[in-house]
C-alpha cells in the first residue's frame, strides 16, 4: 500500500474533460544511452479506471499502453506492477523519476518519467473522479445483456 493515498486536492479547480499530459520521456536504452520521445498521459472521467499512455517515438508510430490509474498512482510512491506493466520511483536518481517497464512480445523497454509532474497530472484526475467512485453510476445490468448478447 503507498505511503500516500490519492484524494481530492481541495481549492484546486476541478476539470470536468478529458485531462492530457504531455511531457518528454527517455527511454533508457544501455548504462548512459537515454532516447528522448514525446509522450501524452490522457484521462477520460468516462473510463475512470485507465490512464492512456501515448510514445512517440522519433521516426516511429505512436504505441499506446492502457495502464490503470491507480497502479500508475502507486508506481509513483513505490514498487508496483507484475507482468507487462512495472513501476518504480527512483530513490538514487539527482532529479525525481519514475520508471516504467514495459514488456510486449517478449521485448521489454525502460523509460524514465518526471515523477512530480506525473505524480501531481494524477492527483488531479482524483478531482475528476475521486477514489472509490469509479463505478458510480455504472449500469451493470446493461454490460451483462452486451456481454451476453455478444456470446
Amino acid at each position: 500500500m503507498p505511503d500516500k493515498q490519492p484524494e481530492s486536492t481541495a481549492g484546486r479547480p476541478a476539470l470536468d474533460h478529458i485531462s492530457s499530459l504531455p511531457m518528454r520521456v527517455h527511454q533508457i536504452l544501455g548504462p548512459s544511452t537515454r532516447l528522448p520521445m514525446r509522450a501524452a498521459f490522457h484521462y477520460d472521467p468516462a473510463d475512470p479506471l485507465t490512464v492512456d499512455v501515448c510514445l512517440r517515438p522519433p521516426h516511429s508510430p505512436t504505441v499506446t499502453w492502457v495502464i490503470s490509474r491507480d497502479l500508475l498512482f502507486e508506481g509513483t510512491q513505490g514498487h508496483a506492477g507484475m507482468g507487462d506493466v512495472r513501476l518504480w520511483p527512483s530513490p538514487t536518481h539527482p532529479r525525481p523519476v519514475m520508471y516504467m517497464q514495459l514488456e510486449s512480445r517478449g521485448m521489454t523497454a525502460l523509460f524514465e518519467v518526471s515523477l512530480s509532474t506525473l505524480e501531481a497530472w494524477l492527483l488531479s484526475t482524483y478531482d475528476l473522479v475521486p477514489p472509490g467512485t469509479e463505478l458510480d453510476g455504472f449500469d451493470w445490468d446493461l454490460f451483462v445483456e452486451r456481454l451476453l448478447g455478444d456470446a
